[in-house]
């Protein structure tokens, strides 16, 4: 900025001086392209890497027999998921607190390999605390579960070839290894439809529980509640439900 001014100041003089010599055209001509200059130079200096202000940096969670928390920073530039920026990392950690001892996973792998710039924005966890999943927010969300016995962690893929994950998910009360879930861009008929689904942890078994029309309801503002026989997709603001019987 300092080169720039001084640039500015002796060329403003240097037009003063030779006002005489320099038609009106020529000056307006200068004057024109100097300020245009200006503003290039100026937008370059503003260096397009910022944080990600859209955000939350840190998400908690208390349920189920565990308390977990995330803590995410994350350098965005034109739209584009940073992995680092003026010596500073973006990073995504998970910690989790569990049977008295507090452990940590470092979940940025997930967000840099699929430009998840938007980071988390949803977590949950199985009955007992033992599977945690978070729900990175994106035009198409992708889940991850996380394994506390292990502390390993995957992506819970509908369809990996359409990199399609599950979303939305509602373990089931009274059994630790199956859950309700919404593929994240599965859309079919006229209008187009998500469906409800059920999964099973240890057979990988899918099945379909019912159809929820897009036009009736948004997948990313919604939520699966268990009843005692039935399973519902609520809309955040609790003015559309579906109800299935399983």
């Amino acid at each position: 900025m300092k080169k720039i001014f001084v640039s500015l100041l002796i060329l403003t003089l240097f037009l003063n001086g030779c006002g005489n010599k320099m038609s009106e055209g020529d000056r307006s001509k200068l004057q024109k392209a100097q300020i245009s200059n200006t503003v290039k130079n100026n937008s370059d200096s503003i260096v397009a890497t910022q944080i990600n202000q859209h955000i939350p940096q840190l998400i908690t969670y208390n349920g189920n027999h565990v308390s977990a928390w995330v803590n995410q920073f994350l350098f965005v530039e034109n739209g584009d998921l940073k992995e680092s920026h003026d010596g500073d990392k973006s990073y995504i950690k998970l910690s989790y607190a569990k049977d008295n001892v507090v452990k940590t996973i470092d979940l940025t792998q997930y967000a840099l390999k699929y430009d998840l710039f938007n980071g988390i924005d949803y977590i949950t966890a199985s009955p007992s605390g033992r599977y945690i999943v978070l729900e990175f927010s994106q035009d198409v969300p992708i889940s991850v579960i996380v394994d506390t016995d292990t502390n390993k962690s995957s992506i819970l893929w509908y369809d990996e070839s359409k990199k399609e994950s599950m979303m939305r998910i509602s373990f089931n009360p009274n059994n630790e290894d199956e859950f309700a879930f919404l593929p994240s861009a599965e859309v079919n008929g006229p209008n187009g439809s998500h469906f409800l689904k059920l999964y099973e942890m240890k057979t990988h078994k899918i099945n379909t529980v019912g159809e929820i029309s897009e036009k009736d309801m948004t997948m990313q503002n919604s939520l699966i509640q268990w009843g005692k026989n039935t399973i519902s997709v609520i809309s955040l603001d609790k003015n559309k439900v579906f109800n299935f019987t399983y």
